[in-house]
């Protein structure tokens, strides 16, 4: 079962318990990642220079390699920036929940 954790108008991120995956949906595709892979996609993703890219003439389209298959990736620059809008709503969830968990934790077992 998929629990949605972020979604935009263009993608959105699930998560698995049962498969400890998280799964991308993008493009009426859908992507599975670890969360180790995850973390490497968000990383390839942030470190595109906005600025350079769009002072560039080269056209606006960006290779970006998935860390766990030999796909590809096409992304155009504001689907870049949709991307880091998408991972960066994920891993604040993601981070708030933990520290949801990590409170209750807390709280129930100092009585």
């Amino acid at each position: 079962m998929q629990e949605e954790i972020f979604k935009t108008k263009s993608a959105s991120i699930a998560q698995c318990e049962l498969t400890d995956s998280f799964y991308l949906t993008f493009d009426q595709e859908e992507i599975a990642f670890k969360l180790c892979d995850l973390f490497t996609f968000r990383k390839k993703i942030m470190a595109f220079d906005i600025v350079e890219l769009l002072e560039s003439s080269a056209p606006d389209i960006e290779v970006v390699h998935l860390p766990h298959c030999d796909r590809f990736l096409l992304l155009s620059l504001h689907e870049i920036l949709q991307f880091r809008e998408l991972l960066n709503g994920t891993f604040d969830t993601l981070a708030l929940n933990s520290a949801i968990h990590k409170i209750l934790r807390k709280n129930v077992f100092n009585f």
